[in-house]
Order: C-alpha cells, then structure tokens, then sequence
C-alpha cells in the first residue's frame, strides 16, 4: 500500500535588520523509524517439526480407450503452500534460519524451499501418460512441507517463530476412478476430489 504524504507550507519573508542577529534555520524534525529489534548471529532451538505431504494440484478426468496411447494431463491447483517465516516482531536472517533448520532435519539448505516462494509458481510440465487398458484416469501432485516452531536467542532476550517450508520438487500420482485410491492421505483426498466417492 502506497502511502502519500502532502506537506502544505506558507511561505513568509521577513525583513531583517542590517548587522541584527541571524535568526538560526529550524532545526528538522528526524524521521524515527519503528524499528524491529535485530538478531543476526542468535542461536536457533528447533521445536515441534511436522512434515507430511500434501496435495496441490490435480487434472480433469479422462476417459482412455484401449488403443488411445500416451494421453496428456495437466494438473491444476487445488491448494497453494507458500514459504515463510514468521517472529514476534524480531528480524533475522532468513538465510540462517533455512540453513539451521535443514541441519537439524538433515537436509542439504538447497533441498528447502526459500520464504517468499509458492506452489503456485512452479508449474509443472503436463503428464503424458500410456496406460494399460481403458477406463477414467487424472492425475495428482503434491510436496513434502515441513511446519516448524523455533527459538532464537537474541541480544534483548530470546525471541520465536513459525517456519513453513517444503522440500523442492514436487511428487506425482496417477489415479484411476474405477478402482479404490490406496492409502495415502494426500492421493485419496485426490481420488475423492477428482473420481468422487469409490462405488462399491
């Protein structure tokens, strides 16, 4: 949001006197900042960690023949994940703080996905896929994201945050709508979503 500030000013000229005092020039208001308090170099404490992989993006259902082929999907978002970190009001480096919670998890820092990224900007390439007999098929894709709650110790006490991330990369699935989804979480929320509820 644009802020616009107008300042409306009269000016007055003022004789002056030959050898009188020169008045002094008005000293200027400073402009105050309101600054966050800074923590550069504090020690991070990783808490509570959740990773679990969750679904962003499926295609419409097609219907393949017996001699159709390859047949083309292209997934569309169902939910977008963004990376961020979130404080109490302290400003640190989002660069260490990306690297400290990948060592703590056991990651190289490229295998996490910087803050201010989304899923919905990194497409996907459609998905040409052959299948092995007829029937009604989509496709699903989804990412690992890592939610994790965190303390810093800074130089005005010890400060706390939320990291939202995922590992790079996304995962894929095919589904078919005439049999059952399997197990895993995020590929029947797809099924259900795309194939709606299994007939029995």
């Amino acid at each position: 949001m644009a802020l616009a500030v107008l300042l409306l000013g009269a000016v007055a000229c003022t004789a002056q006197q030959p050898g009188g005092p020169r008045a002094a020039p008005s000293a200027k208001p400073s402009a105050k900042r309101s600054a966050s308090p800074s923590c550069g170099s504090g020690t991070f404490r990783w808490g509570a960690v959740r990773q679990e992989i969750r679904l962003t993006g499926v295609s419409p259902v097609v219907t393949v023949g017996e001699d159709d082929g390859w047949t083309t999907f292209r997934n569309v978002p169902v939910r977008t994940v963004v990376a961020s970190i979130q404080t109490n009001g302290v400003e640190l480096s989002r660069r260490r703080a990306m690297t400290s919670l990948a060592r703590h998890l056991g990651y190289d820092t490229g295998d996490l996905t910087a803050p201010g990224e989304d899923t919905a900007h990194h497409r996907r390439h459609p998905d040409r896929i052959d299948f092995d007999g007829a029937g009604r098929f989509a496709t699903a894709e989804a990412v690992k994201v890592v939610d994790a709650s965190f303390a810093v110790g800074c130089p005005d006490g010890t400060h706390y945050g939320t990291v939202t991330t995922w590992l790079t990369g996304t995962q894929g699935a095919s589904l078919s709508c005439d049999t059952g989804p399997g197990r895993e979480a995020w590929v029947r929320e797809a099924h259900q979503l795309v194939c709606g509820p299994v007939s029995r």
